[in-house]
């Protein structure tokens, strides 16, 4: 409820808006820390199988004498088995890139924010004042230029994960 507050003070105290524009304002990152998360993946083990193949061959001999048949049957079955040992169940690992900036917004207040890289651009940042717009009550955009150029690169979505 603490972040919901902040963040809709901060709206309300925006630098400048624009028609098509969402509201911006400036913090400063105090830090930000870089850390891996562990995804743990788990694979089931799979059964193993067993074929047995078995080929007959013989002969007949039979004497029929009136009406009695009298025989024997020589023969002799060879049979193969193919065995498939099953897989063990395993655990695979996967490292998400994950970074946690800690900044002050203009209310003072002290916030982390939090950007998790794989379908989004996250970047580790310097300290320093940003220009961020509001992404609904849980969310900024910082606006994150080159130090090169001045130019904007783009803005990089963080989710606002608790306070410092």
């Amino acid at each position: 409820m603490k972040k919901i507050a902040g963040l809709t003070l901060i709206v309300a105290c925006s630098i400048a808006v624009f028609a098509k524009d969402k509201p911006t304002f400036q913090i400063e990152v105090i830090g930000t820390d870089a850390w891996q998360r562990d995804v743990a993946i788990y694979h089931a083990g799979t059964n193993g199988t067993s074929n047995t193949n078995c080929d007959t061959n013989g002969s007949v001999n039979a004497t029929t004498i009136g009406n009695n048949t009298n025989g024997n049957v020589n023969a002799t079955t060879n049979c193969t088995t193919t065995s498939t040992p099953g897989n063990p169940a395993y655990v695979s690992h996967r490292s998400i890139a994950q970074e946690s900036v800690h900044a002050i917004f203009p209310n003072n207040q002290h916030v982390t924010l939090w950007c998790q890289a794989g379908f989004r651009k996250c970047a580790n940042l310097a300290a320093g004042t940003y220009q961020v717009e509001a992404e609904g009550d849980k969310a900024v955009r910082i606006y994150v230029y080159s130090i090169v150029s001045h130019k904007l690169m783009g803005k990089m979505k963080y989710r606002v994960a608790g306070s410092w």
